[in-house]
């Protein structure tokens, strides 16, 4: 189902619950929702923490015994809960995210000597397989107090769990906030000091317009994909219904020119995506078409040799793909975004050694300088998929290049946890002013004509 997912995080007993509740009340429900999509039935929905008070309780007793069986049974209500946050239409109010458990809470444990070695390894395991496709919100209010304002409040509502809870661990779990946001949050995030909780409450409103304004900047069209609503139609008329779909938006296209820009992981079908585009709804194309790439070849034989003179020889290209594709008449599709070789792949290069600190600054204030004079694509597409997806795909067409000194599975999967946060960093960074739609490819079948139909819908309407 179509949602857009707002994880309201910080430190036990800042107000989160009280806030999320506050949220849902009509009037503030309203706000929010006037910046969402028009979907029928979208409303917004509050997940709250959901955990064992048994659990908990034992792990405040005595937390060096239990913080390991602890850290993994809220692991485990927070994946349950992620379930149903998935089929949630509309505005997802998110009470304490799953990624603060390992970042904040778990760190926190191996810190004060809780979980040893082996136990946090085991922990850090199983949270990396387990979150490996769960996407990071699409904003995170973070709600910041004081420590002693924070204990104040944890004694003032008395509940028996927390009457052990320590100074030391509240202003250790404020430092391990402070850092999660810093370093691991890679979506937008609006701070909102809570230190006065009474006076937050009475500027809800004000609040509630803060996070409205913040979503509208986000410029993305949210479609984790809704395609059980096209497949539980009868075969002729989910078939008749593509066809619509299909004919709508190559009419749109005919009279307004629109350059349609392709991005996702190498393996998970952008070329296929944008020749199926083309064909389908007669428009021009730009492919990336590496083997006419001159550098490419030198660069697989040598990676660090010619990484950065092919990194600036595929700026030039897309730059010129993209003054063509917004000059000329009639509407195009171009394979592969401008901003996914800074944002994606430099910081691969950059991980493994083969491109230097200095070289991707070099890249990164060319990138800026290129783009501010550049018209922005009109749609943005952004596969996503798993790595194995894409590592099964890349295998199965066998593409020279790419099996000889191209990808290892280690370097599909690097680009992949990238992937998952390119649409918001894409805008965040300024390379991408206008819509994004994000397409779930284990959701969706290229091939299949009944979905081909939905992407058609999901763009038209995103151009819209």
């Amino acid at each position: 189902m179509e949602n857009l997912r707002i994880g309201i995080i910080g430190n036990i007993g800042v107000g989160k619950s009280t806030f999320v509740e506050a949220l849902q009340r009509p009037e503030l429900s309203k706000i929010l929702l006037s910046c969402f999509p028009t979907l029928e039935g979208s409303e917004v929905h509050t997940f709250h923490e959901e955990f064992d008070p048994i659990v908990l309780e034992a792990f405040y007793k005595d937390p060096t015994t239990t913080a390991f069986m602890a850290q993994i049974e809220f692991l485990n209500g927070r994946l349950r809960r992620q379930e149903k946050i998935s089929q949630a239409r509309g505005i997802v109010l998110e009470d304490r995210t799953i990624f603060e458990d390992y970042h904040v809470f778990g760190k926190a444990q191996k810190i004060l000597g809780h979980m040893n070695e082996e136990e946090f390894r085991a922990y850090q395991r199983s949270y990396n397989l387990l979150t490996d496709r769960i996407d990071q919100p699409d904003l995170v209010v973070y709600l910041r107090a004081e420590t002693d304002i924070l204990l104040e409040r944890i004694n003032k509502r008395a509940r028996d769990s927390e009457k052990s809870i320590s100074r030391n661990y509240i202003d250790l779990l404020n430092k391990l906030y402070e850092d999660f946001i810093r370093k691991h949050i890679r979506c937008p995030v609006m701070v909102i000091e809570s230190n006065h909780e009474q006076r937050l409450m009475e500027n809800m409103e004000t609040a509630t317009h803060r996070i409205a304004d913040k979503i509208k900047e986000l410029n993305l069209r949210i479609a984790t994909p809704g395609i059980q609503e096209w497949v539980k139609l009868p075969e002729t008329e989910a078939a008749i219904r593509a066809v619509e779909a299909e004919r709508q938006l190559e009419d749109f296209l005919k009279k307004n020119c629109c350059l349609i820009t392709v991005a996702g992981n190498v393996g998970l079908g952008k070329s296929t995506l944008t020749t199926l585009m083309h064909r389908s709804l007669r428009i021009g194309a730009l492919y990336e078409k590496p083997e006419n790439n001159p550098l490419l070849e030198k660069f697989l034989q040598n990676k660090k040799k010619y990484c950065y003179e092919l990194q600036r020889h595929f700026l030039r290209i897309r730059t010129e793909q993209r003054l063509k594709g917004k000059q000329e008449q009639g509407s195009y599709v171009k394979d592969r975004s401008l901003a996914e070789d800074i944002l994606i792949f430099c910081q691969l290069f950059h991980h493994d050694g083969i491109l230097t600190a200095d070289e991707l600054d070099l890249l990164s204030t060319e990138f800026h300088q290129v783009n501010r004079n550049l018209p922005s694509s009109d749609l943005l597409i952004v596969l996503q998929g798993s790595t194995d997806q894409a590592w099964q795909r890349i295998q199965q067409r066998a593409r020279h290049m790419e099996m000889n000194g191209g990808w290892s599975y280690r370097e599909i999967n690097f680009l992949n946890q990238l992937y998952k946060n390119y649409p918001e960093d894409v805008c965040r960074c300024g390379y991408h002013q206008k819509p994004v739609l994000k397409i779930n490819t284990i959701q969706i079948d290229l091939t299949n004509r009944v979905h081909m139909g939905y992407i058609f819908e999901q763009v038209y309407e995103a151009l819209q």
